[in-house]
């Protein structure tokens, strides 16, 4: 079994690192994180460099490489910094979407500008009624001659006051069972592109954490949108989240392996520096004891991530039925482990793990929504539930373990 990167996988690694040491400095992390803004103009240089679009398809200005290097620059930027690391990345992400289920001219109307980080994507799925339920929704779309109108309300869009485009689900037929009569369907947030209505964008305040990011209320009001914007099969529009899911749930897992890694260093680094009693504190045991289990706790969550990214880049038609297993299994095992990992990062600080300045608490705040988005840690312990009790055993026994 080889557990080396590729020589190419190796150049990204370094170069993201490199880049995050570079660009992410205090000051900026700390201007953003006070005055809640997005680093639009680092996005921009992320871009230029190849970061944004790595994962897109060559024809759009992509690389066309997998969700595994993906994660690599996801690691590494959320390493050297939670708030700007993840910032970065949720402005890419939800363009997953269009690239797989995009028509070649929505790849190269959304994608492109995209990864030459002129726009920033956004998704909106959830509603004041709808969290974690997905298979139906309030927002409806109804069909409008070479347009399509919406009306409804979708909350905790992230990137709402900035996006240059969201990705909408829509109930597009009210009689449908669950999970069926939802369509999927791009707008842009310039004016000029609507062919009727509005869209009102209000921002939600006052979150935990993620503050360089912004989390608004999309109120659709007749909004009519060209036809064309529809993404993948009108009324599959829960088949483009699932599949979108597939994939974003491995890079959520990936934002907390990087904001544990960064915590990791700074607790060690710290606990051989802090003199007690005329003696670093990592010599004590109580506190020895912490960085050890830390250090396990990181290489667990972050081989489990490599691992379910590799399987998602290799996924065959016969895999594909248990991919949400692994999936499911990062999402809901990163997070709560990076959460475990940073706790003790501040414990291992003391009194001063508590105060902004020192950066692991920032970190243990803007961990606690990889939790949440994505489909909580509980909806992925019932995917896995649920396929547990219906995949072939002789398939576990034989394939998956």
């Amino acid at each position: 079994m080889d557990f080396s990167f590729t020589r190419e996988q190796s150049e990204i690694k370094t170069a993201a690192r490199e880049f995050a040491r570079g660009e992410f400095t205090p000051e900026l992390a700390d201007e953003c994180e006070r005055n809640h803004r997005f680093p639009r103009e680092l996005f921009r240089k992320a871009a230029e460099l190849g970061f944004v679009g790595l994962n897109l398809p060559e024809t759009v200005g992509g690389s066309g490489l997998g969700v595994f290097e993906n994660a690599l620059v996801i690691e590494e930027f959320c390493k050297a910094d939670s708030g700007l690391g993840m910032a970065l990345h949720l402005a890419y992400l939800p363009a997953k979407m269009v690239k797989l289920f995009g028509t070649d001219a929505q790849h190269q109307r959304f994608l492109r500008p995209l990864a030459e980080g002129r726009w920033v994507s956004a998704v909106a799925f959830t509603e004041p009624d709808h969290g974690s339920d997905l298979t139906s929704m309030n927002t409806t779309l109804v069909d409008d001659g070479d347009g399509v109108v919406l009306n409804g309300t979708k909350v905790f869009t992230t990137n709402a006051t900035y996006a240059d485009f969201v990705v909408v689900l829509a109930q597009d037929d009210p009689g449908a069972r669950p999970g069926r009569g939802m369509t999927a369907v791009l707008v842009e947030t310039d004016p000029s592109s609507w062919l009727g209505g509005r869209l009102e964008i209000n921002e939600l305040g006052h979150k935990m954490g993620l503050h360089m990011t912004s989390s608004g209320e999309l109120v659709f009001h007749d909004l009519r949108v060209p036809k064309a914007n529809i993404l993948g099969e009108k009324g599959r529009g829960l088949d483009v989240v699932l599949g979108f899911l597939d994939e974003s749930r491995i890079e959520i897992a990936a934002q907390s392996v990087g904001n544990c890694e960064g915590a990791l260093l700074k607790a060690l680094d710290y606990s051989r520096r802090r003199q007690q009693f005329g003696r670093a504190i990592i010599e004590f045991q109580s506190i020895g004891h912490k960085v050890a289990r830390m250090w396990s706790q990181v290489h667990s969550a972050k081989l489990m991530t490599y691992y379910a990214a590799w399987r998602k880049d290799h996924e065959t038609a016969v895999t594909a039925e248990v991919t949400p297993l692994f999936t499911s299994m990062v999402k809901h095992y990163a997070p709560e482990t990076a959460k475990a990992v940073i706790d003790d990062a501040i414990n291992v600080f003391g009194g001063y793990g508590y105060f902004l300045e020192q950066d692991v608490e920032r970190r243990y705040r803007d961990n606690r929504i990889a939790e949440i988005y994505e489909g909580t840690v509980e909806v992925q312990l019932n995917n896995m539930a649920r396929l547990l009790k219906k995949v072939n055993l002789e398939f576990v026994d034989q394939t998956l373990l």
